[in-house]
Order: structure tokens, then sequence, then C-alpha cells
């Protein structure tokens, strides 16, 4: 499905448009195929969706303006959060630039971070002060884009520095400045190719388009052509793109678009405009004959990807074509999937989609091929499925569960402010008109199955494809200077997080039932945690919470596995099922007018699955591909090592991270076994129900006991856990990876469980050491050595003894010197470095100041109540967090890092080229060294 579809939200207001030199329209767009019918002039279908289109109640309501300088401004009005979604487009990305010299505009994105004219201090830092979340920027073929959620009072500043890059920054750009980021990309892009089919992208893309089209080379460019990169190119970018005739900037949220307007004028309304661009409109290539391409890469399995051309943003069979990769994959009944994987069992896993961009499209499917199968035969079947749908064209049903899910879709998405403001950016850059989205979603509620199946015969049926197996100005002028850009604003002060009162209550059986009330979305979430996690797994069962929990859903006594699948679609409910160390969790997203029938649902699947034998058979070979897949990732594969290293093989925090088991276990999992498991442990009395969103407690009650109130209760089995009994600290294990042009670097050890009184100020200590982008260790290893794309590090949550870790992959010819500063940055945390001066006053504001953005979707609310439960924390615990947070200071901060971070009982793990690193990391004199033969 279209990105902007998925993210695109609903409100219950119509969209007015207004604009300083013009009224803004939507700009008439056309199908661009021959025979392609007019928007919304198809006949509904045989079989209605159960989720209906209403384009009024769907509308995202906004005001456009646009200054005398060509920046375009949308605003979107709401208050229910007091925090401001700050969105920037810039309509220029990889296609703007030439061959000899790609990877520009990425990596002029990078060069946004690094400050300007009037704050030299760096972006980063700056969101840091500001508390701003949900912050980064990112570029793809057609566009770059700026974004941060800041609380109210932060906007100001906020946009100060937005407009002080956007129209200053020529001055800071430097030799210095490109090489340090030069090598951040370089790693970037390590990292990416680094990872299994991680560079499939970069070939499909050369494979695709023709030499000289815009979309043939990656968007991250080549070492060579960021090597070629020279500063007067730099500048040469940012004169060319940069300027505000060629942006637009949404604010979303606690704004009107009276105060809008009045900082944007004073803050943007000066700044220059840019030169005249030429814009190509539509390439859309067609191939003369069907293309293979064979890739060796490090892969536990062959994968079969396939493209064929569409066309491109904009153009109603880009709605059409995104239905029948909808009816064709993506759920259990989906014939791809039923096909390929549950029927035939030739592959682990299939994918149909849509990618749209603005002067081309394609549309992919992958099938990822189970070990020991030709992939000759999973093409084959590839092209029966396709084919026998395209002849024949999706059902009514199909079509209406298909048309169901992606406008339930549409509806989930517009619970973020960020969301709202990206899908208005979106369709102002590309379509010309802040509510173009909306013209698409419509082409997909109103299709036909005639639509689809003419739309896919013309585009996939009729068309060659190529398969890899893996293998746009008027006269401008600046406004008279409005600010004095020496000053800076001022912050204002920190709101709090809204976090609803907790109810609680007890089912007659006992199950507890914990309520956090919103009604600002018509959506409800329920998370059921019962107290059966991977932990509890008896040795010679190890990885059945994790089997159990992924077949939770695929059957029940009186529904079988698809029939769940179309009646959720039907719905436009999710369940979801996963299982986490200390407890196993189901998850059931609906709308709230769908609850009590999505609620007979999720209980059945509760109370009653039947784990199907086939069902089981197909899930164990996924799950022993997933483990293969495990071992294939550098950093999958340290942290399936490093548990038993840290904890001792036989703690119940021992066995590899993620709880999906070993072959041997899990080949030996039978379906009485898992029967049994879920009869021991999914007991009411044994569960709390964590229900948020847009429902009562009276009316939540009787629904719930209608349900559940027959279900039995009885004793579960209650596991110990123990300190942690590793004994491998002060050792290093190396797994060698022949060739690797990365190092990923792993440094451990066990800490004292959740419970004590500075458990906030480890928090705090741990976004300062390794949790946010300005950490001290990122910015080691990234933004001043440009070593890695990225290291983190912290303390994992868990109800016994926390795990602190590190994780920091890094170019191959720095590992040593990467593990030392590594090494040197623990010690420091520990007591040799405290956090005092500005670098916690900083700390602190950022700490602060996110703590609106903490509540703001029913997922951040469902989060923090099922801590509340596994931590057994007191009902007013979030309610009073921002007061103890302001309380800390640094003594508290320096005495939970001295506490819980231990250098002298590490142990590390390295995974790399053993060759190159081995004599290196045995100087360092941070352990005795040890080869890993294999990883269990």
């Amino acid at each position: 499905m279209s990105v902007r579809l998925a993210l695109a939200g609903a409100c219950l207001m119509a969209c007015v448009a207004m604009s300083l030199s013009a009224q803004t329209v939507s700009k008439p767009r056309s199908a661009s195929s021959p025979g392609a019918s007019s928007r919304g002039a198809s006949s509904r279908s045989a079989a209605a969706p159960a989720v209906r289109f209403d384009r009024a109640a769907l509308a995202i309501p906004y005001t456009t303006f646009v200054l005398d300088n060509g920046l375009t401004l949308i605003v979107h009005e709401d208050h229910s959060s007091p925090i401001v979604s700050v969105n920037t487009w810039y309509h220029v990305g990889s296609r703007n630039e030439r061959r000899g010299r790609t990877g520009f505009a990425h990596l002029f994105e990078h060069f946004f971070f690094n400050g300007s004219e009037h704050y030299p201090h760096g972006f980063r830092e700056a969101m840091d002060d500001l508390g701003a979340s949900n912050r980064n920027g990112t570029t793809n073929k057609d566009r770059t884009n700026f974004y941060e959620d800041v609380p109210v009072g932060a906007l100001e500043r906020t946009l100060y520095l937005e407009a002080d890059r956007m129209g200053f920054l020529a001055a800071t750009l430097s030799e210095a400045m490109l090489e340090r980021e030069r090598g951040v990309v370089k790693n970037e892009m390590r990292q990416g190719e680094n990872r299994p089919y991680g560079r499939v992208g970069r070939e499909m893309d050369a494979l695709m388009y023709p030499h000289a089209h815009p979309y043939s080379w990656s968007t991250i460019g080549s070492i060579e052509d960021l090597e070629a990169a020279r500063i007067d190119d730099i500048r040469e970018w940012y004169r060319s793109y940069y300027g505000p005739n060629n942006a637009v900037l949404t604010l979303a949220g606690d704004i009107t678009p009276e105060r809008a307007l009045e900082l944007v004028r004073r803050y943007f309304g000066d700044i220059p405009p840019g030169p005249p661009l030429s814009r190509l409109d539509q390439w859309v290539p067609r191939f003369d004959r069907n293309i293979r391409q064979r890739m060796a890469d490090r892969v536990p399995q062959a994968r079969i990807v396939r493209a064929y051309h569409v066309p491109g943003w904009g153009d109603d069979d880009l709605g059409r074509l995104t239905l029948f990769a909808s009816v064709l994959s993506g759920s259990k009944s989906a014939p791809l999937d039923r096909r390929l994987v549950h029927e035939m069992g030739l592959a682990t896993a299939v994918t149909a989609s849509v990618s749209d961009g603005e002067i081309a499209g394609l549309f992919r499917i992958s099938a990822t091929v189970r070990e020991g199968v030709d992939p000759d035969i999973v093409e084959r079947e590839i092209d029966a499925v396709v084919s026998a749908l395209i002849d024949a064209g999706p059902t009514p049903v199909e079509l209406a569960r298909a048309q169901s899910r992606i406008i339930a879709g549409v509806v989930r998405g517009n619970e973020k402010l960020a969301s709202r403001s990206n899908i208005l950016n979106e369709s102002m850059t590309f379509g010309g008109s802040p509510d173009a989205w909306l013209d698409d979603l419509e082409v997909i509620a109103r299709s036909t199955p005639a639509d689809v199946r003419t739309a896919a015969r013309r585009w996939i049926g009729e068309a060659h494809h190529a398969t890899m197996l893996v293998v746009p100005h008027g006269e401008r002028r600046a406004a008279e200077r409005l600010v004095d850009r020496s000053q800076l604003p001022t912050i204002g002060e920190p709101s709090e997080g809204r976090f609803p009162p907790v109810q609680r209550a007890r089912l007659g059986n006992g199950l507890e039932v914990m309520l956090l009330e919103r009604h600002s979305t018509p959506m409800v979430r329920m998370a059921l945690a019962v107290g059966a996690g991977s932990a509890s797994d008896p040795a010679s069962r190890t990885g059945i919470a994790s089997l159990a929990l992924e077949l939770l859903d695929e059957g029940t006594a009186t529904r079988s596995s698809f029939a769940i699948t179309d009646e959720l679609a039907a719905l436009g409910a999710e369940i979801t099922s996963a299982s986490g160390l200390d407890v196993s969790t189901v998850r059931l997203g609906t709308l709230s007018a769908s609850l009590p029938r999505a609620l007979e649902l999720y209980a059945e699947i509760i109370r009653a699955p039947s784990f199907p034998e086939a069902e089981l058979e197909l899930q164990k070979r996924r799950t022993i591909a997933a483990i293969e897949q495990q071992r294939a990732d550098p950093t999958s594969a340290a942290m399936r090592l490093l548990p038993g290293l840290v904890y001792g093989p036989s703690h119940p925090y021992g066995q590899p991270a993620g709880g999906i088991g070993y072959e041997s276990t899990v080949g030996a999992l039978t379906r009485e076994h898992l029967r049994e498991w879920h009869r021991e442990r999914f007991r009411p009395n044994n569960a709390t129900l964590v229900v948020t969103g847009d429902v009562t407690m009276a009316a939540l009650v009787p629904m719930l006991e209608r349900v559940f109130g027959d279900w039995q209760s009885g004793d579960a089995p209650v596991v110990p856990i123990g300190p942690a009994a590793g004994t491998a600290r002060g050792r290093i294990f190396l797994i060698d990876r022949p060739g690797a042009p990365q190092s990923v670097i792993v440094a451990a050890h066990a800490t004292d469980p959740i419970g004590a009184d500075d458990d906030i100020a480890l928090e705090i200590a741990m976004r300062t050491f390794g949790g946010i982008a300005t950490s001290r260790l990122n910015r080691n290893l990234r933004l001043e050595k440009h070593w890695s794309y990225g290291a983190f590090g912290g303390v994992r949550a868990t109800r016994g003894p926390r795990m602190f870790s590190v994780v920091a992959p890094v170019q191959t010819d720095r590992t040593k010197e990467a593990m030392a500063e590594v090494a040197r940055e623990i010690a420091a945390i520990a007591g040799e470095r405290p956090i005092v001066g500005e670098e916690l006053a900083s700390t602190m504001r950022n700490v602060t100041l996110r703590l609106p953005a903490r509540f703001e979707t029913l997922a951040d609310l469902e989060r923090a109540g099922l801590e509340l439960v596994l931590f057994g924390l007191p009902d007013d615990y979030w309610s009073g967090y921002p007061e103890k947070v302001r309380a800390i200071g640094a003594p508290a901060l320096d005495a939970a890092a001295r506490r819980h971070v231990r250098p002298s009982e590490l142990v590390w793990v390295v995974v790399g080229d053993r060759a190159t690193i081995e004599q290196g990391v045995r100087e360092l004199g941070l352990g005795a060294v040890e080869i890993v033969g294999e990883v269990p």
C-alpha cells in the first residue's frame, strides 16, 4: 500500500484552504493510463467493505499559506496534547543528482544537523535541550524531510532553528564537516550492506531503470561518488535546492493558524528564494523482455525478488494495484501466502507491495525460499498464483476485505500528529494539494473487482518484469526582516504529559482489568499480559512460549486460521501475540464500534487455541529459518550468544535473545506440548488485561464478563528468577565473519533488578550514556570519530537481574580503537566522569521537555500500563513521574551509574573478520580471547 495512505489519519472536520497570495485548490489529476477511469467514477463493489469510506470524516483539517518568498505553510490544529509536530519537506532527492555525483541529497541531509550561522552548536543538541521527540531527517529519491515533535513552549525556538538552517547554512559548510559526514555515511552504507539481503535494493535500482533514469542509482550513493564530493559541490546543492520556494512546512498540533503564520513570517519571511527549477514529470520505463539476475550474498536462504514497472504518484491505477497487492499477499488466507507458505511449504515468507515514486513506481513480489527447495519451483508457483488472480480478478469479498484493511489503517494512522503532518506535506509536495491523499484513498474505496483486474492485467499480466535471485516559479522576494537572528528565542516552561487515572476491576474468576481511558480517537487497544514468558521455558523445551504465542491465532475450536484472518480484516481489527522474557502478551487493536465483535474473537483465540498440526509444522520450519537468519546477521548472532555468557546457560534469562530457542528444542515440540503449556499458564488469575482508549469501565466490564466470565482459574507454574550466574566476565568471545566490512562490538554484564529508589536516576543516566543521538557513546563513535553509523547502550528492563549492554557496529579497521573507546566510556559513566555542568543541564532539559510526548498514543499508554503490571509499580507512578524526574540531581545520577555499571564484570562479544581484527583485540588486554566456533 502507498506509504501516504498508511500514514494518513482521520479527522471529523472538512479541510479549509487559505493563502496569502491565492486560495489553494486541489490540482486535478486524471489517470495517465489509456482507458483508465476518472477518479471516483467506478461503481461500488457488490460486497461493500465492513469499514466504509467517508471522505468528510477522514479529512484532516488544514489551513495553507504561501509566503512571498514561495514557502508553503500548512497548519493542522489539534489541542489534544501540548505538542506540535514540525515537518519540513524539500522537493529534492537523489533523482536530482547526476552520475558521478550521487549520494549528494542524502549527504546534505546529514549537514543539516551540524549547526547554522546563528546557531553553530548542532541541531541534535538543540533538540535534546528542547525535549524534542520523534525527530530525524530522511532522504529518498524524490524528497528530503526533517521533522521533530516539540513541546508548545519550545516551538518558537524550533522554528528559529529550522529557519536558520534553511536560509543561513552556507557559512558553516566546511571541508572538516564534509570529511566527518562523509565518514558517517560510509559507515551507514556499510551497516546496511552488512545485513542479509542488504545489497538487494541497490542492485534492483540498477536492474529496473535505464542508465540515464534518475531512479537507477541508490539514494545513499556510492563510496566512489562520496569520495569525489567537493565542498563547492555541496554549497551549490544548497543554493539550488534548499530555498523556501522549494519547501513545504507543516505544523500540526497545539497551535492556531494565526499564531503559526505569525511565527513563520517572523523567522522564514526574509529568507531569499532559490532559483527556478525544472522537474521531470513522469518516466515509466517498459521492458521489451523479461530480465533475470543472480546475486550472491551472505544469507541463509534464497530470496526471489520480482518487480514490474507501474505508474508514479497520483495515477489511479496505483491505488488499484495497491488493492491487487493486498489481495495477493499479506494475510494467511491471501492466495500467494496460502499457496507458497501454508499449503506447499515452499517459502517461509512472501510479500507483495507497491512503491510510489513521484515519476515512476514498482510492483514487487518477494519470496524467501525454504531451505532445500528449488527456487525455480517457487517462481513457477508465483507465476501460477499471479496469473490466476489476474485472469479471475479478486472476488467482491476479497476486495472488500482489502478495502477495509486499508481504510482501517488510515484511521489508525490518524492518532499521531507526526503522521498527519507528514501526509499533508507529501500530498502538497507531490499532489499540489494537502488533501491529494484522499483522492487516492477514494479510488481504492470505489474500485470494483473489474477495475482492479484491468489494472493488474495492464501493468503485470501484459508486461515484462525483472527477477533477481539472491541473490517544480513566479517572481519571489524576501520580506522585510522581522527578527534579530543573533538572539536565541527562549524555551517555554515544560508541560507535563497527561496520564489518565488508572481504573481497576476484577472479574469473578480473578482476571485483573486495568483501564486507561481516552476518547480522542475511536479506537480501543487491549493487552493481556500472562505470567508465562520465555524465561519460564523448560530447558528441554526452550522456545515453547515463543512458538505457542506465534500459533495462538492460527486456529481455534470453531475457526480456522484463514477464517480468523478474514474476520479480522472485515472488522478492520488486528490481533498480535508475542512472548517476552517475563510475560507473554496478546494484543487487540480495533475501532471502538467493532469492539464487541472483535472481543469475541479475541477471547476465543486466548482461551481456545487449537494449535493445528499443519500450522505447527509450518511455524516450526519458519522458526528454525528465523534462527538461521539470526546467525546470519552479525548483531543478532552476538545477541544469541550473549545471554548465556552474562546469566549462565542454566539461568532462566540465559537462553538466546528473542526467546525463539534452538533447532533441537523447537524441532521436538509437539501439539500436546503446546496444549499442555497453554492449559497450565493461560489462567485468568495468572493474567492482567490492560485496556486503553475509547471505552468506559461501565461498558467494558459486562463485555469482558460475557466472553471471559466462565474462564476457569487455577494454579500456574512459577519460575523463580535468581541472581545471574554467568562466569564469562573479563573474557572476549570472537565470532569470525570473513570479509565483513564492519565489526559488531557488544559489551555487557548483569546488574540489579528494577525496584530500587534509583531506577529513574539510572534511566536518565543511561540516556546520557547511550540512549539518544547525542549520547556519550554515539557522540564518540559517530559524531566525532565517524567510525560508526550509530552506537547505543543502556539497561534492559526485566523483573529479574537486568542486563547492562553496549552495541557498537564499527568499520573493521577501527575495531581495536573502538573497543578501547567503548571501555573508556563505560568506565567514565561508572564514576570516572560524572554527569555535571552543561551536560547535566542538557540531559535534564531533554528528559523533562520530552514528557508531553511520552503518552501521545494508545500504544504509549498501553506500554506504560504494562510496566505498572510487570514491575508492580503503584497506580500513581506515572502521574508522579514528572515530579520525580525534576527532583533528580547530579549526585543521584552518579550514584545510580556507579551502582549499576560495573566495568570489571564485562563480557565482550565481537563479530567480525578474525584475520583482520584478532591481533588488535588481543592487544587491548580487556580479557582472554576465545574463538566461537558455532553460535548456539
